[in-house]
């Protein structure tokens, strides 16, 4: 947005004519476009904000639809040669042999980078295949994907990966989803995916055996773990938000632990029979299943917040409402991480 606003002033203040100009104001439009289409359905904390904007992000989702969005992003290359060819018309700038021949090395390493990132997600992900769907309840399905040349090390739990289903339609652009499981030397890769969307309902129907390119893990959960190793884990999840949370479970059961899992119906809980089986069996481990919010000034009551690491997941209320109160009660920023979980 700052980019885009210096872009509005060196428009608006500094005259050009002909192909200078031409370039200039369509990498602009483009930039523009792309970030009033961005704050509609990326940016979670504006629509959770203005009830008019979700409304009409609903809406819109059933024209743009996820592999549309991708595409649509890619506009930002064309922009971006745009302003290559608007740098290079500029004959003043031209002159400036130094820093010309900084801007083209620069833009040409940039060009290399992402075509070999293009290259390697689309030929040499890691490929595995589909050995079982079930259906978790209505509109909410398990995956497991078996990655044979998959390096298990790499996906951590409370990680989240990309998968992409490169023979079929709808499903071929990387799609980010949270990983429910410890994944291990079995290479057995765990998903929960509730048809929200286009591609989490068009994936529903997909075969046993169905090929299935991954990218990750990525996320943060596991390295606030890590630098906090003697602190009491506290758990706090909404509704899917939940899914990370059970990797990191299963994956810590030394560790003492404290789960508020929230949800808005009770029809709405998922892997409950799993979570009460833990808490019967692991000692360290208590468990807080409730519908409806919890109070977390009343549940910090109970916690000693300067020995826990507080790990939250779910939707941007419940994460915004956590944080304040975290914040209130002067908890490190190293000792929190908030993840919102809009998939």
């Amino acid at each position: 947005m700052f980019a885009i606003g210096l872009a509005f002033l060196h428009k608006t203040n500094l005259g050009s004519h002909g192909l200078i100009r031409l370039t200039g104001d369509w990498e602009f439009d483009i930039f523009l476009g792309l970030l009033i289409y961005s704050l509609l359905f990326m940016a979670g904390w504006l629509t959770a904000r203005i009830r008019p904007l979700a409304m009409l992000k609903q809406v819109l989702e059933h024209i743009f639809h996820h592999e549309l969005s991708v595409w649509l992003h890619r506009l930002n290359i064309i922009a971006v040669i745009l302003v290559f060819i608007h740098v290079q018309l500029i004959g003043y700038m031209t002159n400036i042999y130094a820093y010309m021949l900084l801007f083209d090395l620069y833009s040409a390493a940039t060009a290399i980078a992402y075509c070999v990132k293009k290259i390697h997600d689309y030929r040499f992900l890691p490929a595995g295949k589909l050995i079982s769907k079930r259906e978790l309840k209505d509109n909410f399905f398990e995956f497991k994907i078996q990655v044979p040349h998959l390096n298990f090390r790499k996906i951590q739990a409370g990680d989240y990966i990309f998968i992409r289903i490169p023979h079929q339609s709808g499903l071929r652009e990387l799609h980010p989803f949270s990983v429910v499981n410890q994944v291990t030397d079995n290479n057995v890769i765990t998903l929960a995916i509730r048809g929200d969307g286009d591609f989490t309902k068009k994936i529903q129907a997909i075969n046993i055996g169905e090929l299935i390119q991954v990218d990750g893990g990525y996320g943060r959960f596991n390295t606030l773990i890590s630098e906090n190793s003697g602190d009491r884990l506290v758990l706090i999840t909404g509704g899917t938000g939940i899914v990370p949370m059970l990797a990191i479970i299963d994956a810590h059961p030394e560790r003492d632990m404290t789960l508020f899992y929230a949800v808005h119906a009770s029809n709405d809980q998922l892997y409950v029979s799993q979570l009460n089986h833990w808490a019967n069996t692991r000692p360290n481990l208590t468990v807080h299943i409730q519908t409806g919010r919890f109070t977390p000034a009343d549940e910090l009551k109970t916690i000693r917040a300067n020995r826990s690491t507080f790990l939250i997941s779910g939707p941007y209320a419940l994460g915004k409402n956590w944080v304040h109160v975290l914040k209130q009660q002067h908890v490190a920023a190293n000792k929190y991480y908030y993840e919102e979980f809009n998939w």
